[in-house]
């Protein structure tokens, strides 16, 4: 019997109550206005920051030297950041890409996990021993990545396709004994 008596109460209670709500004028709430309008200033576009250049002379600025593979097609070149000399070419159907910058910080663009173990080279000439390191991404699979540093600047030497250490010091090596100062004790 409670619960028969409750529930019409509660009704008649709620109908009191909104009867005595003020009445809301329809014209004192405000619209919300559905036009879009256009910004007075145009939207800023960040900068690339890979600037194509002509060809490797365009690196002087920079402080180092690097140049394509002698037989490389598909050579582009560019500036990144305006730091970082970037050489980016195919040689018999595979893409390398070459970088240097003067500074001690990793150039390279590669973030991959890398093989466990990597490989060592040491080149040496008048007054100078260069070490590269080549660390192979999936035991070659996905490529590999080759790194050293001479005369403060820093080197990158990389490639996505299928290599070992000897198919990319084969490419390599060609390419470093043009930009270090071999010619100098042997030349």
């Amino acid at each position: 019997m409670y619960k028969k008596i409750v529930f019409p109460i509660a009704t008649v209670l709620l109908l009191i109550l909104a009867a005595c709500a003020p009445a809301i004028d329809a014209r004192a709430v405000p619209t919300v206005s559905r036009e879009i309008q256009a910004s007075p200033e145009p939207e800023a576009e960040l900068p690339n920051p890979v600037v194509e250049v002509d060809d490797p002379l365009d690196f002087d600025v920079l402080g180092v030297v690097i140049t394509p593979h002698e037989q490389a097609t598909n050579i582009s070149y560019s500036i990144i950041g305006g730091t970082i000399a970037q050489i980016v070419f195919t040689l018999d159907g595979e893409t390398f890409t070459y970088r240097a910058a003067m500074t001690e910080s990793d150039i390279s663009g590669v973030y991959e996990i890398f093989d466990p173990l990597p490989q060592s080279l040491d080149l040496e000439g008048a007054g100078f021993k260069v070490t590269v390191l080549v660390r192979t991404i999936g035991n070659g699979r996905r490529g590999a990545l080759a790194e050293w540093d001479f005369d403060g600047a820093r080197y990158s030497f990389y490639t996505p396709n299928v290599t070992d250490f000897e198919s990319l010091t084969d490419v390599l090596l060609p390419i470093v004994y043009t930009d270090l100062p071999f010619a100098l004790c042997c030349g």
